[in-house]
């Protein structure tokens, strides 16, 4: 009467939506998609990956080697240096003298001495 009735049939129930209009939406879905993959791709071939060395190469090793075994003036003049400053350290603890209280102490600690 007054009131706007509804049917009780289609209330609750599921709308059956038309077969060719589901499957055209599915087919557009799968085109972006496809479309979305090869753009991917493209613009994955276009960058160009960076070179990145993790760790050291053995070619690097090998010529700091070759590098470190060679004798010149200068690592000659260095090694004397080096060896005067030893013997120049041997004298000052011979000439400062310890009481023998660091002797026996481990040679970590024996700098404390």
């Amino acid at each position: 009467p007054d009131m706007i009735a509804l049917d009780p049939d289609s209330v609750g129930g599921i709308e059956e939506s038309n077969l060719i209009q589901r499957q055209q939406r599915l087919r557009h879905v799968a085109e972006e998609a496809n479309a979305k993959k090869a753009a991917d791709l493209e613009a994955a071939k276009e960058k160009k990956e960076k070179k990145r060395m993790r760790g050291r190469s053995k070619i690097a090793k090998k010529l700091r080697r070759k590098k470190k075994n060679i004798v010149d003036e200068n690592t000659m003049k260095l090694k004397e240096l080096r060896d005067e400053e030893k013997e120049e350290r041997m004298r000052s603890k011979e000439l400062v003298g310890t009481d023998g209280a660091g002797e026996d102490a481990p040679a970590a600690l024996q700098r404390f001495f």
